[in-house]
């Protein structure tokens, strides 16, 4: 970037339009000037520099509360209860088993309605990505909710669709403004039991999302002829685009049961397709800039386990549940992005780089569900990301569902 700036003040100044020409050619002088402070201009580069587009990638693809990631949890959560035979009632994704048997009646909730569910939860996730010298971090938080419906085929084979909306909010540090995206995605998913216990999920979603930045830049550069006179730049370029997701997870695990004690090794593979259009900021003071298309991808293999125990007590049935899975990613490579700036009527492009990610990391998570008689049931849930460098990501699952 500091090169582009360099090149279009010294080669083409007069085609800059004003305000562009007006801030480069300071903060281009004060950099050449032996007597600057180094610390004033690094500052202001580090202001003007547009890392907060990588908000993104690094969250479609690197925290749990990515939209592929929220969608699995939803939907893969409401097959964990198919599986489990439990139809109206989700009981954190298990079955209630007491003595080798499958707990029915009033205190484990009742049986299923029959060959049509429908179903809807939601989930809040909160996070942070630490900032390094390529990555302007951020806190982020995600609010979402899901619908769906399914239908028994077959006793061995279940379809459906659901509707996910999600709300997203990323601050970024050092007063680098904020993001909000808003997405909304569609999804088909099945599952099919080849033999008893055994289960293969298969769920495929598109959706769109829409974008919205606002980079704030803000900083001042003292005059090395005049120390009184400062160039001050408080504002905010801003920016909107859309982007579209394409996303498929296959699914398979087996259901071990022993009294009351139930274990589930599973392995799922996941694939993610993010296209985000080019856009123009607005404003900046001078700062605004362009930015191509980005086309980003994913494609991980998970391999985990749950562990439950059911705990029959007068007034209903207990469930603690403990889980842990192994993600490995084989895509998502550092890749560059292509900017300039609005007011350089050449257009000349610099490169935003976005570093290659962990390859391996682990999340691990709890619950706890409480069934009472008439099919009412409350969960209290939560997840977190460990091992990744830099980045911790949180879930945490309230709710409560009612049989109708």
């Amino acid at each position: 970037m500091a090169v582009v700036m360099f090149e279009a003040c010294s080669e083409r100044n007069e085609q800059l339009e004003e305000q562009f020409r007006t801030r480069c050619n300071r903060l281009v002088g004060t950099a050449l000037d032996e007597t600057a402070n180094p610390a004033e201009v690094g500052n202001a580069l580090f202001r003007v520099a547009p890392e907060q587009l990588l908000v993104y990638g690094l969250q479609a693809t690197r925290t749990m509360a990515s939209n592929i990631n929220v969608v699995n949890t939803s939907i893969l959560g409401r097959l964990q209860t198919l599986h489990a035979g439990l139809d109206s009632v989700r009981f954190a994704g298990i079955q209630l088993y007491k003595d080798g048997q499958p707990l029915r009646g009033g205190n484990a909730g009742s049986e299923a309605f029959g060959k049509l569910g429908v179903w809807l939860n939601g989930s809040y996730h909160l996070g942070e990505v630490d900032s390094t010298r390529d990555v302007k971090g951020f806190t982020f938080k995600n609010w979402s909710v899901t619908a769906g419906a399914d239908y028994k085929i077959l006793e061995s084979l279940i379809v459906g669709g659901a509707f996910t909306y999600i709300t997203s909010d990323n601050d970024f540090k050092h007063k680098g403004g904020e993001s909000d995206n808003d997405s909304y995605i569609g999804s088909l998913y099945g599952s099919f039991y080849p033999i008893e216990n055994l289960y293969v999920d298969v769920l495929g979603t598109y959706g769109h999302i829409n974008f919205d930045i606002d980079r704030k830049i803000s900083y001042r550069l003292a005059s090395s002829t005049d120390p009184d006179n400062f160039d001050v730049v408080d504002t905010k370029a801003k920016g909107d685009t859309d982007g579209r997701q394409w996303g498929l997870t296959l699914s398979t695990g087996y259901n071990l049961h022993w009294q009351s004690v139930k274990f589930t090794p599973y392995a799922r593979f996941s694939y993610l397709k993010l296209d985000i259009d080019n856009y123009r900021e607005r404003g900046g003071q001078g700062w605004a800039m362009r930015f191509d298309s980005q086309d980003i991808e994913s494609m991980k293999s998970i391999v985990g386990g749950r562990l439950a125990y059911a705990i029959s007590l007068p007034w209903g049935v207990v469930v603690p549940q403990a889980r842990g899975e192994w993600h490995h990613e084989f895509r998502d490579p550092s890749r560059t992005i292509k900017a300039s700036f609005v007011g350089d009527p050449l257009g000349q492009k610099f490169s935003i780089f976005v570093p290659h990610p962990d390859e391996d990391y682990a999340i691990f998570g709890g619950d706890l569900t409480a069934t009472f008689a008439q099919g009412i049931s409350a969960f209290v849930g939560y997840e977190a990301l460990v091992g990744y460098d830099r980045i911790s990501s949180h879930r945490i699952t309230l709710g409560a569902r009612v049989q109708f």
